[in-house]
Parts: C-alpha cells; structure tokens; sequence
C-alpha cells in the first residue's frame, strides 16, 4: 500500500549519439513513464513499426541496466518538464543505491 499520495506520472525519452550493441540505434531510442509508486515503463521504438515494452522496478534499476553500463553512447534522459540525466549524472544515481 503506498503510504503517500501519489504524485502524477513523469513522461520522459532517451535520445542517444551511438549505440553500441547495434540493437536499438541512435537519436530518440525509447519513450517512458516513471509513476508515482517507482515503477518505470518503457517502449522502444525499434524495431519499427511496434517496437517493444519494458517494465522496471525503479529508475534507478532502469538506469543501471540501459544507461550507466553504457557510457559510449552518451545516452541522455529528457523529462517533460526539461530535467535531463546524462551519462555521468546516470552513474551517480545508480552507485547511490
């Protein structure tokens, strides 16, 4: 039970310059949402025309797996309301836990 009230959604993309896997590409890569309870939600835009669906227990465990490992794409999270988390701000959120 969430002991708090929740507070909204947070829309969010990731855009990045290289991809070094050679699965997702390069520029706007994914679109997501951070609810309220932690819970991150993403949908890949590739392969086109669907792409597919990830779910996360947190931002934290999203980052450490798509962002922070990855520092050769410099990948950057964008959220709707302009707050950025580069790769190096990634890394710092993930070593916190």
């Amino acid at each position: 039970m969430i002991d708090r009230a929740p507070s909204g959604m947070r829309r969010f993309v990731m855009e990045r310059e290289q991809d070094a896997s050679g699965v997702s590409g390069t520029g706007f890569v994914l679109e997501g949402v951070l609810f309220s309870t932690g819970v991150v939600v993403v949908h890949w835009l590739t392969p086109p025309p669907r792409g597919s669906i990830s779910v996360f227990d947190s931002l934290e465990q999203f980052l450490s797996i798509h962002v922070a490992p990855h520092p050769g794409n410099h990948a950057v999270v964008t959220f709707e309301d302009g707050e950025q988390l580069s790769q190096e701000r990634a890394k710092i959120i993930v070593l916190r836990r």
